[in-house]
C-alpha cells in the first residue's frame, strides 16, 4: 500500500462514474422526447392523409351520384373517417368529416362543396 495517496483515486473514480451516468441520462431523455415527437408527427400526417383521401373520395362520389344528402364512413388501416352533409344554400353544401385514429382525439373538419362547380371549394380544420 502506498502511504501518500490520501484518498485520491476513489473520489476521482466516483466523479467519472457520476458524470457518465449524467450523460447517459441526458441522452436517454433526449431520445425519449424525440421518439414521442416522431410518433405524434406520424399520427398528424396519417390524419391529414386520411382526411384528404376522404375529401377526394366524397367529391368523386358526389360528382357521380348527384345525391347530396349522404353520410357514411371510410375505413383505413389505422383509423376511420365519418362524414355527413347538410345544405347551406341552394348550391352549397357543408360536409362534416370526423377523423379518428386509434385512441387519439377526434379531429373535425368542415368542407364546402359547390354543386355548380362540382368540387370542394374550401375546408376548415377544427381541433
Amino acid at each position: 500500500m502506498y502511504h501518500n495517496e490520501k484518498g485520491f483515486v476513489y473520489p476521482l473514480t466516483f466523479t467519472i462514474i457520476l458524470a457518465a451516468f449524467l450523460l447517459l441520462t441526458l441522452q436517454l431523455e433526449q431520445y425519449i422526447s424525440e421518439k414521442r415527437i416522431t410518433e405524434e408527427a406520424g399520427t398528424v400526417l396519417k390524419q391529414e392523409y386520411y382526411l384528404l383521401n376522404s375529401i377526394k373520395r366524397t367529391e368523386i362520389l358526389l360528382k357521380e351520384k348527384k345525391e347530396y344528402d349522404l353520410s357514411g364512413s371510410y375505413y383505413f388501416a389505422g383509423g376511420n373517417v365519418t362524414y355527413s352533409m347538410s345544405p347551406l344554400a341552394a348550391s352549397l353544401y357543408q360536409i362534416t368529416f370526423k377523423t379518428k385514429i386509434g385512441s387519439d382525439s377526434e379531429i373535425t373538419t368542415y368542407a364546402y362543396y359547390d354543386i355548380d362547380l362540382e368540387k370542394v371549394i374550401k375546408w376548415i380544420e377544427k381541433n
